[in-house]
C-alpha cells in the first residue's frame, strides 16, 4: 500500500508538472509538435514516478510501511523519494505561474491603457485563481506540514487540498467555455438525430397510407404485392 501510495502521488505531480509545461508551451514559449509534446508529456506522467519508485524500492524497500506508519519512512530521509520530486515540480510550477501571470498582467495593461476596460485587469486574478488548483501550488502546505509544531500548516493543506479536485472540476470543466460550447454542440447533435428518427418512424407509414389511395381503393382492397410491400414495410418499420 505504501508502494502504491507513493506511485500515485508522485504520477499526481508528475502531470501536474506536464500541465505547468504545456501551458509554458501554450503561452510563453511554443516547442516541438503536438506529436512529440505528447509523446514527452506520457514519458514525464507515468514514466518518471516509476523510475523514481523503481529506485526507491531497490534501495530501501524496509522504509516503506512501518508499524503505525502507511508511509515513507521519516526516520532514514526514504521519504525525500517523495518530498524531493514534490519541491521540484512546485518549484517549477511556481515560475511558470509567475510567467504565465506577468504575460497576461501586460496584456491585461494594455487593454486597459487603449479601453480604460477594468475588467481586464480582473481576468489577472481570474486567471492566478484558475491556474492555483490544477498546477499544485497548494501543496506547498503540505510539504512545510512535516512535524505536529506546523498544525497551521497541516489544517491549510488538508482544506486546499481536499477541495483541489472540486476547483479543478469547477473552473476546467463548468465554467470553462469550450466545455459548455462543446457541451451546447453534443446536445444539439443528440437532439438532432432523436428528431430524425421520429421523422423516419413516421415517413413510412403515411407514404403506405398514400399508396393505398393511389390503388384506387382502401387499404383493406389492396392487391397481394401491395400487401406484402406494406407488410414488410412494417416489420422494417418495427426494426428501427
Amino acid at each position: 500500500m505504501a508502494v502504491l501510495l507513493h506511485f500515485l502521488f508522485l504520477c499526481a505531480f508528475a502531470w501536474m508538472l506536464v500541465e505547468g509545461l504545456h501551458l509554458y508551451s501554450m503561452v510563453v514559449r511554443v516547442f516541438g509538435s503536438e506529436d512529440s509534446k505528447h509523446f514527452y508529456y506520457y514519458g514525464i506522467g507515468w514514466g518518471s514516478p516509476l523510475v523514481i519508485c523503481v529506485v526507491s524500492i531497490t534501495s530501501s524497500l524496509d522504509s516503506y510501511g512501518e508499524v503505525g506508519n502507511c508511509w515513507l519512512s521519516l526516520e532514514d530521509g526514504a521519504v525525500w523519494a517523495f518530498v524531493a520530486p514534490a519541491l521540484l515540480v512546485i518549484t517549477v510550477n511556481i515560475g511558470i505561474l509567475i510567467a504565465v501571470t506577468r504575460i497576461i498582467s501586460r496584456i491585461s495593461a494594455e487593454n486597459y491603457k487603449v479601453h480604460r476596460d477594468a475588467t481586464s485587469l480582473k481576468l489577472t486574478a481570474k486567471a492566478v485563481a484558475v491556474l492555483l488548483p490544477i498546477l499544485g501550488i497548494s501543496w506547498i502546505f503540505g510539504v512545510v506540514a512535516v512535524n505536529d509544531h506546523s498544525l497551521l500548516f497541516q489544517y491549510l493543506f488538508a482544506a486546499f487540498n481536499s477541495l483541489q479536485g472540486f476547483f479543478i472540476f469547477l473552473f476546467h470543466c463548468l465554467l470553462n467555455s469550450e466545455v459548455r460550447a462543446a457541451f451546447k454542440h453534443k446536445t444539439k447533435v443528440w437532439s438532432l438525430t432523436s428528431s430524425s428518427i421520429r421523422n423516419i418512424n413516421v415517413k413510412p407509414f403515411n407514404s403506405d397510407i398514400m399508396n393505398g389511395n393511389k390503388v384506387g381503393g382502401s387499404p383493406t382492397k389492396m392487391n397481394t404485392w401491395d400487401k406484402s410491400t406494406n407488410s414488410a414495410n412494417r416489420i422494417d418499420l418495427s426494426a428501427v
